[in-house]
């Protein structure tokens, strides 16, 4: 895929934070970021369906303020995120709901720091899948290969970042949806860990699961984004630095479904760790295949709770949301997925013990064609759900390709150690790790 001219500015001036930085100096015009995304979303949205609305850039110049973090930013918002002005559509069709009174919290924050939001990105009906499918606004298309799956519930934003449609995105994440489309369209994503980041102007699915997500190029941008969505004025968390990092490596559960290319894009992945400095063993997580089923039950319960409020009696959904809107699951499965949580966590933390950060393979296969069987679009959630369930953090980077397509490394830390975990991601970057071009 050729460089996009936004992509090349960020390159040009060391990422998201470098930019602005340019911006608020004079470098770089305070509009030509927003003016490289609007002539790239011209070209290439008719094709990808990333946006279900672009939106006229609004607010004051971003040059000549100091205080701007991410001046004159051209970053996208997914449609299940409030914008003052514009209708939330949740995937539906614009005419089902009011325009948003205010600014989603989130929204608010990036706006101050001198953000440009350049539209809202598309989704699955009311974020219902992991598959950006959606028959109002056309299928998210993986950049590339058209004829794939860009992931989902977040794929438009990833295919927005991709294809330098915009700097920065940001993604919801309740059981990998900012995660599993970085990892397809071969960029970053990143889930904190839950309640870090404000959910006000942010239409809950599972409440107990649901994180605002962030997609970007590279790691530091992410953190320049999650510095300002936390409102934080003073200096970034430092990484520890590669040598001397104890990886735990995923095993078994992890690794028994994972395609052979994706499978040594990981090794690979964790023999430069190694020879950068790293040491690695085996992270035993036995009760990971439980994890998995049981974020499911609470994630069935929580969301027929939820559509039952969205949806509007006498009109027609998508099956996933129509399959969603009752609950298979009756109080007492309930009641044990929310106790196994504590167990899980409590099994997070012993594997922590020995290890700084634990690493698989974001998803266990590359992205599906646009017409692949539900079997297949329901492996993508496999790897990223049971931590989804715990709340802890995690970030997917790109680890290479496989006959072509994206293969996402996913880096796990313990709560409250995120931006520990994307400085780390940001070192992987510096040093050169997990670039490979290959086939």
């Amino acid at each position: 895929m050729p460089t996009a001219p936004l992509h090349a500015l960020l390159a040009r001036h060391g990422g998201a934070a470098g930019l602005a930085a340019a911006v608020r100096r004079g470098e770089v015009a305070a509009a030509e970021p927003v003016r490289a995304a609007r002539e790239r979303i011209a070209e290439l949205d008719p094709s990808l369906h990333a946006f279900t609305r672009i939106l006229e850039p609004t607010g004051p110049a971003a040059g000549g303020d100091s205080g701007l973090g991410l001046a004159g930013l051209p970053v996208a918002v997914k449609d299940n995120i409030d914008v003052a002005g514009t209708v939330t559509t949740l995937g539906r069709p614009p005419g089902e709901r009011p325009p948003a009174a205010r600014d989603a919290e989130a929204v608010a924050r990036l706006r101050a720091a001198g953000a440009v939001i350049v539209g809202k990105t598309n989704l699955p009906e009311l974020a219902s899948l992991a598959v950006t499918v959606n028959a109002h606004y056309g299928d998210a298309r993986n950049p590339w290969d058209r004829d794939r799956t860009a992931g989902g519930s977040s794929g438009g934003s990833a295919v927005a970042v991709a294809s330098g449609m915009a700097a920065a995105a940001l993604a919801t994440d309740t059981g990998g949806s900012a995660l599993i489309p970085a990892a397809l369209t071969g960029v970053c994503g990143f889930r904190p860990t839950h309640g870090r980041i404000g959910l006000d102007g942010v239409t809950p699915l599972s409440p107990s699961m649901d994180t605002i997500g962030v997609i970007a190029e590279h790691p530091a941008d992410i953190a320049a984004v999650l510095h300002v969505l936390e409102g934080r004025t003073g200096e970034r968390q430092a990484a520890p630095g590669l040598r001397g990092l104890r990886v735990g490596v995923l095993t078994g559960w992890f690794q028994d479904e994972a395609a052979d290319g994706v499978r040594a894009r990981v090794d690979r992945a964790v023999r430069e760790l190694v020879a950068a400095g790293a040491s690695a063993g085996p992270a035993e997580t036995p009760s990971a295949h439980r994890a998995l089923r049981d974020a499911r039950i609470i994630y069935r319960a929580e969301t027929a709770a939820s559509f039952a409020d969205l949806v509007q009696p006498g009109r027609s959904y998508a099956p996933a949301v129509e399959a969603r809107l009752t609950n298979p699951h009756g109080p007492a499965d309930l009641a044990r997925a929310r106790a196994f949580r504590e167990a899980w966590r409590a099994e997070l933390l012993a594997a922590f013990a020995d290890a700084d950060v634990l690493v698989a393979a974001t998803t266990p296969i590359t992205a599906p064609r646009l017409d692949a069987s539900e079997e297949a679009t329901t492996a993508l959630i496999r790897h990223a759900y049971p931590f989804c369930l715990a709340g802890v953090p995690a970030l997917s980077v790109p680890a290479g390709f496989d006959g072509g397509l994206p293969v996402g490394l996913m880096l796990v830390a313990p709560p409250g150690e995120d931006h520990r975990l994307l400085a780390l991601g940001a070192d992987c970057h510096d040093a050169g790790l997990f670039t490979h071009r290959d086939t």
